[in-house]
């Protein structure tokens, strides 16, 4: 089980930060709009932020068991 670092926007593979500031500079009213892919299976993700326990990453919108980029389990 990996995090996703990076994504695809608009065919393009762009990395974590990016996608975060592509997000933070869309209108809030846009934001669920925007299309984020994973690199390799090609479902929509987002990019979630950096925190105590995790590094920035993607997360899949839909869980995808099948993905090499599998979310792991939050530890409480």
């Amino acid at each position: 089980m990996a995090l996703a670092l990076q994504c695809k926007f608009f065919g393009h593979v762009i990395d974590v930060e990016k996608a975060l500031a592509i997000r933070e500079a869309a209108q809030p009213e846009h934001r669920d709009s925007l299309r984020f892919e994973c690199v390799k299976c090609g479902k929509r993700v987002r990019p979630r932020t950096a925190g105590d326990k995790h590094i920035a990453h993607f997360v899949h919108l839909i869980d995808n068991p099948e993905c090499y980029f599998t979310d792991p389990p939050l530890e409480y």
